[in-house]
């Protein structure tokens, strides 16, 4: 690439970042945008007119001016600068009102903007660092959008007041436009240049920031609260955070240090070239050449001539940085979903799940997490998928739900491959209870009606939930009954759950959501052995008839099963009844044997 070219480019990046930001501005609100449009047009120009005011109210007080009634005139201008100055006071005024308000309003599009994208994202961008390191720089630049919109209409002010300074000097002299513009520049340029090494530097950081972030958050975290006091690992955290914020502000100090002292020695320029005109025009007034309202006027136009050069540039600058800023912020959009909405097909019922030569390895691993499944399951059906931990079992429901696209295989449901359904209709009839699921700091109502936000029978169905996963003791705790808080991150009578209780509360979750499929990864791991067998007694009258899945690496409560099969290293090597499998004498008997053997009471004999 040649470097035209890529100057070319760069233009034209510049020019459509600003694009991108006004039409964001506009599609948050059309008056905002005008308003603040309008006053940055209209404030230079009254602080011209109140340049062209000043000058004749000093040559009437200092009696260069010859008028027939010099009271007249001079009320009449002390009449114009008034209604200027309260102008001026209003428009700026309404000016920090639709700041302020506008700035809320396009912050809140670009929060519901990351947002939306967070949320539509694949599953396996969340477990990709790159992905992380750029949703980081997106969060941490989506500001720059209301940032760089204000300094897209800096411009158009500075652009106003820069063409009006100018014309008028250039009626006197256009040397005097030229020489501040000559001197005006050099410091903004120098400016703008560490601007983006800055912004440069800023990018290699990401990463660390992320770091930093993360061992802050550990600190104030509750869920980290336990381990931290227990295992004295605060004074790790602090060293850890505290040499990285060293490292990470030294090299932005040293180059903002820099930066300051050249742009501190370009800025004398300007001042000088200021002192140096308004000599030359003092001589002028002493040699009659122009009046003490000239001298007021011309001196007073360089210094706005001065200023906007300066807010010129120095927006384009910000402008800049902030093109590059968010570039973070339209990077996300690079990052395409593998999990393809394409489907037309409608699904009213889970009848049949189909496997066939299913395989899949997560992104970035090296290993397959499944390898060659091949299994057919009915609706009639209580099939328990057992295995060790890292056996499958999870990555075995997130390819049935679609979280994730299996790279050779294909998936069916009542004979049809899972891809031609929609993908909401095909999740809708699942309800699903992950083993790593988390609860939410809201109301006990909210928590269960997130899961099924359309049922009408919300009170009737959240207390069956309940009561099916045992959990319906929450009911009576703080006298709130569905309307108690979980937790105290905002209500102060918030309850606290245990380990336990959460499972039960995500179990009911997924109880109270209308299904027709029935998926539970891992439903007991946290319940006691009361509380185990309580829920599945429930689960297995709640399930007959729907299509039930569950994975356990349990073996104390596959009773409920049908049909168990049992994954090893991502492959079945064993289908069948439990009887079945125990009469084989393989994998799953040993395993059984392993968890059977911790409950057996050996008998004490004498000797």
């Amino acid at each position: 690439m040649t470097k035209e070219k890529g100057k070319a480019q760069e233009l034209s990046g510049f020019f459509s970042t600003i694009a991108y930001c006004i039409s964001l501005s506009w599609q948050a609100s059309k008056f905002y945008t005008i308003i603040r449009i309008v006053i940055q047009i209209m404030t230079p120009l009254l602080s011209i007119a109140s340049a062209f005011v000043g000058k004749y109210l000093i040559d009437l007080l200092a009696g260069d001016s010859v008028t027939t009634d010099a009271a007249q005139t001079l009320l009449l201008l002390f009449a114009t600068m008034l209604a200027i100055s309260m102008l001026g006071t209003t428009s700026r005024k309404v000016q920090e009102y639709c700041q302020s308000m506008h700035d809320d309003v396009v912050r809140g599009k670009l929060s519901l903007i990351m947002m939306n994208r967070s949320l539509a994202a694949d599953l396996e961008f969340f477990d990709n660092p790159d992905y992380h390191d750029k949703l980081t720089a997106a969060t941490r630049d989506s500001t720059a959008v209301a940032s760089l919109l204000w300094s897209a209409l800096s411009c158009i002010s500075a652009s106003v007041s820069f063409v009006g300074a100018f014309l008028v000097l250039y009626q006197v002299n256009i040397l005097y436009g030229l020489l501040m513009m000559a001197a005006a520049f050099p410091s903004s340029i120098a400016a703008a240049r560490y601007t983006k090494s800055l912004f440069r530097l800023s990018l290699t950081q990401v990463s660390g920031e992320r770091q930093k972030r993360y061992y802050q958050n550990i600190a104030v975290d509750k869920e980290y609260a336990q381990d931290v006091r227990l295992f004295a690992a605060g004074g790790i955290l602090i060293q850890r955070f505290t040499q990285l914020w060293r490292d990470l502000f030294s090299k932005r100090s040293d180059m903002m240090r820099r930066r300051t002292i050249l742009t501190c020695l370009l800025d004398y320029l300007p001042e000088i070239v200021v002192v140096l005109i308004g000599i030359n025009i003092a001589f002028r007034v002493l040699d009659g050449e122009a009046t003490v309202g000239d001298y007021s006027l011309y001196t007073g136009l360089l210094g706005q001539l001065w200023v906007a050069i300066s807010q010129l540039t120095h927006s384009a600058m910000r402008i800049y940085d902030n093109q590059l800023k968010i570039s973070n912020l339209k990077a996300l959009a690079l990052f395409q979903n593998q999990v393809a909405d394409t489907g037309t097909k409608t699904l009213d019922r889970v009848d049949t799940i189909e496997f066939q030569d299913v395989s899949f390895t997560y992104p970035g691993g090296k290993v397959p997490a499944l390898e060659d499944i091949n299994f057919t399951l009915r609706r009639e059906e209580k099939v328990a998928v057992v295995g060790l931990n890292g056996s499958g079992k999870s990555t075995l429901i997130k390819l049935l739900l679609r979280l994730y696209d299996p790279d050779r295989g294909n998936i069916r449901i009542n004979g049809t491959d899972i891809k031609e359904y929609r993908l909401a209709e095909l999740r809708s009839n699942f309800s699903v209870y992950f083993q790593d699921m988390r609860n939410y700091s809201f109301t006990l109502r909210d928590n269960l009606t997130i899961a099924d936000p359309d049922r009408e029978d919300v009170d009737e169905a959240a207390t069956a939930a309940l009561m099916h996963s045992r959990c319906d003791d929450l009911l009576v705790q703080a006298g709130k009954g569905l309307d108690i808080n979980l937790t105290r991150f905002f209500a102060a009578d918030g309850i606290e759950l245990s380990g336990g209780q959460h499972q039960k509360l995500a179990l009911a979750r997924a109880l109270y959501r209308r299904h027709t499929a029935l998926v539970l990864d891992e439903p007991s791991s946290n319940l006691d052995p009361k509380a185990e067998h309580e829920i599945f007694q429930s689960l297995q009258m709640l399930t007959e008839g729907i299509m039930t899945i569950f994975t356990s690496h349990r073996l104390s409560n596959v009773f409920l099963a049908d049909r168990i099969i049992v994954l090893e290293k991502g492959r079945v090597i064993e289908d069948g009844t439990q009887a079945e499998l125990l009469k084989n004498q393989m994998r799953y008997a040993e395993l059984f044997r392993y968890q059977q053997e911790k409950y057996m009471v050996e008998e004490e004999t004498d000797d």
